[in-house]
């Protein structure tokens, strides 16, 4: 199958339900999920999304998955309490304000949750689970992957977060510190004029990951900045998100596929 930038949530293939997570740590939590039509059982996986929330953009990522043959589970970590208008990529004091207020420890157990959902659903092979994330939900995903022995792989498109300016009960330890605990092949994606991840942050992470013996890689894409494969200008780049977006895929395929 060709490896096609995802632009359209809709597929003759795939059906969309909403379904509510019991989350460990915050009670409930609102989520999509998305599924191709036959019997399986299929590979999964959990997705973070980006700090504007679930929007056309994440659903258009979680229905072009499912097409693929994954079985997608989407969390609300803002629990139907996000951004006003989520399709708004030229507001960015709103967006800060929800990163701002977003308690990290809740939206990582949000995404256990979203993996146990998975495991237990009789059409998904629960050994062939993946997390995949943009931004904050990159984040999240990260978290997930270092605290879940039941990830298979991790695709990591440009944590924001890999250290808090201080830590607390919403964040309380910086996921980069968690980086040995990982047990399953992470891609992690930049750009090269990402302020949050620059060059020396990207040797440190690279080192880290050796050091720990962490099966991974790192690809690094020139000229593109934070967000890069956001819909719209000024964040997305459409050079680097269309070499990114298979190159996270066949990451996903070759490590999930039987």
């Amino acid at each position: 199958m060709t490896v096609e930038l995802p632009t359209t949530d809709k597929y003759t293939d795939v059906q969309e339900s909403a379904v509510e997570l019991t989350s460990r740590y915050a009670g409930t939590v609102p989520a999509l999920v998305f599924r191709p039509t036959g019997d399986g059982p299929y590979p999964a996986v959990v997705i973070g999304v980006e700090a504007y929330g679930i929007n056309d953009f994440g659903r258009r990522v979680a229905a072009s998955l499912a097409h693929r043959g994954y079985v997608v589970v989407v969390p609300d970590y803002y629990r139907g309490h996000g951004l006003k208008d989520p399709e708004n990529y030229l507001d960015f004091t709103e967006v800060m304000g929800a990163i701002d207020g977003l308690d990290f420890t809740a939206g990582a157990h949000d995404q256990l949750a979203a993996i146990d959902y998975a495991a237990g659903l009789d059409y998904v092979d629960a050994d062939r689970i993946a997390v995949w994330g943009y931004c904050t939900g990159g984040t999240l995903s990260l978290l997930a992957a270092e605290l879940s022995d039941r990830i298979a792989a991790a695709v990591l498109f440009f944590p924001s977060q890999p250290t808090f300016p201080e830590l607390n009960r919403s964040r309380p330890v910086n996921a980069i510190d968690l980086l040995w605990a990982i047990r399953c092949p992470v891609l992690v994606i930049y750009g090269d004029q990402d302020d949050i991840m620059p060059a020396a942050g990207i040797a440190d992470l690279r080192e880290r990951f050796t050091r720990w013996g962490v099966d991974h890689e790192i690809r690094v894409y020139a000229g593109a900045g934070h967000a890069f494969s956001a819909p719209v200008a000024p964040l997305r780049n459409d050079a680097a998100d269309r070499l990114a977006w298979p190159d996270a895929v066949g990451f996903l395929d070759s490590h999930l596929a039987r």
